[in-house]
């Protein structure tokens, strides 16, 4: 499965989703910003760890 979907909306906003937090965007003004935010979401919906390194 492919972990993260990386795009850029009309306005130049980059756009991070993954099939793993159905319904969940985390957005930024680069790619490495909405990646990072991301890897936040992750981390609070995977507390175990399950995620911690993706």
């Amino acid at each position: 499965m492919k972990e993260f979907t990386i795009s850029q909306d009309e306005q130049g906003i980059w756009i991070v989703t993954s099939e793993r937090i159905p319904g969940f965007a985390a957005r930024g003004k680069t790619p490495e910003e909405a990646l990072e935010k991301m890897k936040q979401a992750f981390r609070m919906y995977y507390p175990c760890g399950e995620c911690r390194d993706g």
